[in-house]
């Protein structure tokens, strides 16, 4: 499954190198069941961030987008070629 992301501030440093104006698509195993809690914890931004996965949308001052919907909840699954967006 590949979900394209776009990730602002200081989170672009979680991006691989060569991720261009703060966007790449990350490949993800094809589940029914992979959630944002999946991505965050694949581009490790919760280690990093020291909060946990599940917790990082009411946890701190991140606004994330799915589709450009609002999304607070990181079991929110997505689906191949969702676009997930994160803002300070």
């Amino acid at each position: 499954m590949q979900i394209h992301v776009q990730l602002f501030s200081v989170l672009r440093e979680f991006l691989p190198p060569g991720s261009v104006r703060g966007r790449t698509t990350v490949s993800l195993p094809d589940q029914d069941e992979t959630s944002l809690t999946d991505l965050v914890s694949t581009l490790g931004i919760d280690r990093r961030l020291g909060v946990k996965a599940e917790e990082f949308a009411t946890n701190s001052s991140w606004q994330i987008l799915v589709n450009g919907r609002s999304e607070q909840d990181m079991g929110c699954l997505l689906r191949d070629g969702d676009v997930v967006q994160v803002f300070p």
